[in-house]
């Protein structure tokens, strides 16, 4: 069985709404509640959400913290409602998604800009990915280890499960944190499979990456098949190149990186401007 070496791991994770499953009408949902709320204090604004999330179908006998879990886990992760001190309001995200109604660009949008660190995770945890040195774009990363493992076997049909992705990808980092070329990576995922290299597949180990590959298949970047890999979907080859060509990272974050005393209090700070 594969294990990333000890000095090596480092397993990435994120907010992970609990309607995963029936994320596409929730999201459509939230996005439209959302935008119809006013710039308002923050707890005004959140007992207006609250208010719409339990009129969600099946949502009526919901607790009280499991709305407000609904509501933190899907603004921490989409940013769907932005706040200025003690005041919210509908977010970007919220307003493209409610007015356009295209779940294939919000989801692009989400993933061209989706990086570890991040605003999604508490600030503590942030404060720990920065002082590993991780700077990491996950949905750039894997276009890139996807073109190179269709040059590398000529065949546009190179996949990679999410095993692969959680064991070679996220929760190295040589990958993460070292910036391992993409062309090193696929041709360490093709190694492995010639050997016959085993891998923890077990639904709580390959959830987030799992996750990033999932919403990759949302954007209609990737298609998800019976075999259980990942393909890119090559006809977007424009948008695929524009995520592999961008750069940009969070920039308030960049100046923290070897600062030798980072904590929380340094991350809360930047977390309206995320």
């Amino acid at each position: 069985m594969y294990k990333v070496p000890a000095e090596y791991y480092c397993r990435l994770h994120h907010v992970r709404p609990r309607f995963k499953n029936d994320i596409e009408s929730v999201l459509l949902y939230m996005a439209t509640e959302i935008s119809r709320i006013q710039q308002t204090k923050k707890d005004d604004f959140n007992n207006e959400l609250n208010r719409a999330i339990k009129l969600y179908p099946g949502n009526a006998s919901k607790t009280e913290k499991t709305i407000n879990n609904w509501r933190t886990e899907i603004s921490s992760l989409f940013g769907l409602i932005e706040y200025e001190g003690d005041i919210a309001k509908p977010g970007r995200m919220a307003i493209l998604l409610s007015e356009n109604q295209d779940l294939i660009e919000f989801f692009r949008y989400f993933l061209f800009y989706f990086q570890y660190p991040g605003g999604h995770l508490k600030p503590q945890e942030t404060a720990e990915l920065i002082k590993k040195g991780i700077r990491f774009k996950p949905a750039s990363y894997l276009i890139q280890v996807f073109f190179e493992g269709q040059k590398i076997t000529g065949d546009k049909k190179f996949g990679i499960t999410k095993a692969e992705a959680t064991h070679c990808i996220f929760n190295d980092l040589r990958v993460t944190r070292d910036a391992r070329s993409p062309k090193e990576t696929a041709e360490f995922i093709l190694r492995n499979r010639e050997i016959k290299t085993e891998y923890d597949q077990g639904g709580d180990i390959t959830r987030y990456a799992g996750d990033i590959m999932d919403y990759m298949e949302l954007a209609d970047l990737a298609t998800l098949r019976p075999n259980y890999q990942y393909y890119l979907n090559n006809t977007h080859l424009e948008t695929l190149h524009a995520f592999v060509n961008s750069v940009e990272y969070f920039q308030p974050y960049e100046k923290m990186y070897g600062k030798t005393k980072l904590v929380a209090s340094d991350i809360a700070k930047t977390q309206d401007f995320w």
